[in-house]
């Protein structure tokens, strides 16, 4: 059986897989199929002239992976342009971010993206008003009960995703890149002045605000199900980067919060993806990690590993589980996280007894 770290040194070093055996590269293809990385290895592998170490019918999925990314990365593209006739009038900034942002920049973290929905970032005085204009363009607000429907509008970063009627694209619509019941909401109008990069005439964050962002997105959070996808997002943006990236970065994080969740993915990209940083940098890093709780990096560096029950330390399921409850910790103020909790918990309950859709808003019309 393959372990995590092979997984990883897959991509930080190809040349690894040389010596595989026929099980081990069909093991890795299904976990790599899981993990939605498929595309982005081989695409890796291509552009080092590593090919031929795939086999003839790895290779087949390879590629059957690269055409499914590219088809995504058009849908993208047409998606973005969509949005800018649709809400361009209504809003001062329409900023791309994650997946779609990497497609629209065309970056290192493009490279074999594939995605789940489209993320939105607009001011929150505006939301309402392209919320609307998007639903007369045909996007629908995805079926919510009224739990969650409360929970979306008064405490998330952003509103119900919606859905397009026809094309059926998800998007994300964002209004903040944390929670608001967290209390932790940074000035997004300052942060995109700061950030900000114009491509074609939709905005998306320059460089260091992607790494920041994302290393939020990731450690800030309770979901880890894409975390090693994210985690190469991460090495993938930080790979070329000069010493000015590293100071644009913590002056985010000087300026908006948030240190720790860089310093994390730096100190993680620095153990596990052989990425070399500033020796500033390393040094400033090791000494932060050393003041944090050590259990609480071993957690993180573990749920970010590849997630399969193919791979030697399997499915982590308490340490997901560990995992998730440290972040709904950190999102949420001790009193509304017992509240939801004990919410969620009943509702569970009553779903059990009087069927799935005892409390189901109706969808959109």
């Amino acid at each position: 059986m393959l372990s995590s770290q092979q997984v990883i040194e897959a991509f930080t070093h190809p040349e690894s897989t040389a010596s595989f055996t026929l099980h081990q590269w069909n093991d890795l293809v299904f976990v790599l199929r899981h993990e939605k990385l498929l595309a982005r290895f081989y695409l890796l592998l291509k552009e080092q002239g590593k090919t031929k170490f795939l086999p003839y019918n790895v290779q087949r999925h390879c590629k059957n992976a690269e055409i499914l990314a590219a088809k995504q990365r058009s849908v993208v593209l047409c998606e973005t342009q969509a949005l800018k006739q649709a809400i361009g009038n209504d809003t001062p900034f329409l900023l791309l971010l994650k997946g779609a942002a990497y497609t629209l920049r065309d970056n290192n973290a493009a490279l074999g993206r594939v995605f789940s929905d489209i993320d939105v970032l607009v001011p929150k005085n505006v939301i309402s008003k392209v919320e609307s204009r998007l639903a007369i363009q045909g996007w629908l607000s995805k079926e919510l009960d009224d739990y969650d429907e409360k929970y979306y509008r008064q405490w998330a970063h952003e509103i119900p995703p919606m859905q397009h009627g026809t094309r059926g694209t998800v998007l994300d619509l964002h209004h903040n890149l944390v929670p608001v019941v967290s209390g932790k909401g940074i000035d997004i109008k300052k942060f995109v002045e700061v950030t900000q990069r114009e491509v074609n005439g939709v905005l998306t964050l320059n460089d260091a605000g992607m790494f920041y962002h994302s290393t939020i997105h990731l450690f800030f959070n309770d979901d880890y199900s894409s975390a090693f996808r994210d985690m190469t997002d991460l090495w993938l943006l930080v790979r070329d980067q000069d010493e000015d990236f590293y100071h644009k970065l913590f002056t985010l994080c000087s300026d908006f919060g948030f240190k720790k969740e860089s310093v994390i993915a730096l100190y993680l990209l620095q153990l596990r993806y052989d990425v070399t940083l500033p020796d500033w940098v390393s040094r400033f890093v090791e000494e932060s990690v050393g003041k944090m709780s050590a259990w609480e990096v071993k957690l993180l560096s573990r749920v970010t590993e590849p997630k399969h029950g193919l791979l030697l330390s399997g499915q982590r399921n308490v340490l997901n589980a560990l995992a998730e409850a440290r972040g709904h910790v950190l999102k949420m103020p001790i009193h509304i996280l017992v509240y939801h909790t004990a919410m969620k918990l009943l509702r569970a309950i009553i779903k059990m007894v009087f069927g799935k859709h005892f409390f189901t808003k109706p969808t959109q019309q």
